[in-house]
């Protein structure tokens, strides 16, 4: 994976809102999700996803009609989709026995993050089962204990901390990731990889650095992002993770937010995932004048390795965004698979409900047999188009009020190297 995909870019701290294997969008973010939706409907990927948990038999199929845990998944409690326990006997990790949400009931939402549906709201996020995962969670608030105090926001406070967190001395696969904030806790949080902090440190940490893993902005919902049969996303022994959060306090009291991070072990891994992340610098959207408000629009190209399966693709932008898209060139010919912003039509591979503006960007999705299969040649094109009303120029940055982003980000496997300008 090169720095184009690792993400290292000291911009990248929103950034946010796809979704895993190497991906989210704030929303104030997945979808946002970190890259989901708000729509509601029938998700595109009930049952697609059989790796995680125990002797999973969910339908491979994009829209199967098993759970994508299947029986015996590993996460199926009412936080986090199932009906009956957080073993997931009866339902499997995520998804109803009908499939209609990847995540969910079958009258789930399909808000989930990149790839998954979330299952409507929820007011916590149960552990994986014993054995089949691990959960990070933000510590909760005492008095007097300096590190967690860092958590409060007060009111009309905007805060970016980083949460420091130490994984087992053993090498896993993941399978799944799943995640929830305390409703009012928005604007988003972002998972990175290669933090070199004592284990539990909370810090302020106004830009994010490391590789980009997994992003969400949906505050109050269980959310999250299944890879593909057979995919897992590999973290080596005693990976340090670093929670990247950006909290917004609208109320009129102080507010203390909870983030949680479920880690769902993948099996019968034969493929690793990555993830391909572009990132546009040379956003400076002019100020408006009496002809009206201030435009530009930015754009640029991805590239990656002939072969390479996508799953997931989605796009992570600020207020002032009027569009977001991504566009696929197949020998020679050129096709939108996200849009974001309104539209007449939006693409056949997108997940219903998503797109409909910044804070819920569209999310293409992808499923066996029919991945977005790269072939030699081919390549990705992104494009962020602005309207500024204001006095002032806006340019890239972290504040979802002020500056802007224009981000692509898709989930692929096999892993290799991709390249984004």
């Amino acid at each position: 994976m090169n720095a184009a995909t690792q993400v290292s870019s000291r911009f990248l701290t929103w950034s946010a809102a796809l979704l895993l294997a190497g991906a989210a969008a704030c929303s104030a973010p997945p979808t946002d999700t970190g890259f989901g939706g708000d729509g509601t409907g029938t998700s595109a990927n009930g049952g697609m996803n059989t790796n995680t948990g125990g002797p999973a038999k969910g339908n491979p199929n994009a829209n199967g009609a098993s759970s994508s845990g299947g029986t015996g998944g590993n996460s199926g409690s009412a936080a986090s989709g199932g009906s009956t326990s957080s073993s997931g006997q009866a339902t499997g990790s995520s998804g109803s026995t009908s499939g209609r949400s990847s995540s969910g009931s079958s009258a789930g939402s399909s808000s989930g993050g990149v790839g998954a549906g979330d299952g409507g709201s929820s007011s916590d996020l149960a552990p994986p089962a014993a054995g089949t995962g691990i959960q990070i969670a933000t510590p909760d608030y005492k008095a007097g204990d300096p590190n967690a105090s860092q958590m409060i926001v007060q009111p009309g406070q905007e805060i970016f901390l980083c949460y420091y967190v130490t994984l087992p001395n053993q090498q896993v696969e993941v399978g799944a990731f799943q995640s929830w904030m305390s409703p009012g806790s928005s604007h988003h949080f972002i998972v990175f990889q290669g933090g070199n902090q004592t284990n539990g440190t909370i810090q302020s940490c106004p830009i994010g650095i490391g590789q980009w893993i997994y992003a969400t902005s949906t505050p109050g919902q269980v959310v999250g992002m299944n890879m593909p049969q057979g995919v897992g996303y590999p973290f080596p022994a005693s990976t340090q993770l670093i929670l990247n959060m950006h909290f917004i306090n609208t109320t009129s009291g102080p507010l203390v937010p909870k983030v949680k991070l479920n880690i769902v072990y993948a099996t019968n891994v034969q493929y690793q995932a990555a993830a391909m992340v572009s990132f546009n610098a040379k956003i400076n959207v002019p100020a408006a004048t009496a002809a009206g408000p201030g435009t530009q629009t930015v754009s640029g190209t991805c590239t990656a390795p002939a072969g390479s399966k996508f799953f997931v693709m989605s796009t992570h932008t600020h207020k002032h965004a009027t569009a977001a898209i991504v566009t696929y060139t197949h020998l020679g010919q050129t096709q939108e698979i996200v849009h974001t912003g309104t539209t007449s039509t939006y693409p056949a591979d997108q997940e219903q409900g998503t797109g409909t503006d910044w804070e819920h960007p569209g999310v293409g999705q992808w499923g066996a047999p029919n991945f977005l299969t790269v072939q030699s040649g081919d390549s990705f094109g992104y494009s962020c188009a602005y309207s500024n009303p204001g006095s002032t120029p806006v340019t890239v940055g972290e504040t979802a009020a002020s500056n802007e982003m224009c981000m692509a980000i898709g989930y692929y496997y096999p892993a290799g190297s991709t390249s984004c300008n």
